[in-house]
């Protein structure tokens, strides 16, 4: 194999790497502001589950970000309670950073 053979193999698996870690990261995000809400709310667990489920489904990709603090924002309201969009961008870049070190802790990715 050519050293830019083994470069391209290097950087596509590296890419691949990154990519899963991402997706993963946001998946465990998502529950873990799921389940911030829910606590948030008093809602029992089932309902939490219920949420974490909705959550989960929402289409990943471009405005995945939005479309996660409009469901929770809908969710807060459905309770009536307001939520102050500044509270749920913060709890949900919380939950961020927290998947990130869980993820990062974890023997698959060190």
């Amino acid at each position: 194999m050519t050293m830019f053979n083994e470069r391209e193999s290097a950087f596509e698996a590296k890419f691949a790497h990154d990519e899963e870690f991402r997706f993963l990261a946001t998946a465990r995000r998502d529950k873990l502001f799921a389940h911030w809400a829910g606590d948030s709310l008093g809602v029992p667990g089932t309902e939490i589950e219920a949420m974490t489920s909705k959550v989960l489904h929402l289409r990943d990709g471009a405005g995945h970000d939005e479309r996660v603090l409009e469901h929770m924002a809908t969710v807060f309201a459905n309770h009536g309670i307001a939520a102050i969009p500044q509270t749920l961008s913060a709890a949900l870049a919380a939950c961020a950073k927290q998947a990130r070190e869980e993820l990062l802790a974890s023997p698959h990715f060190t």
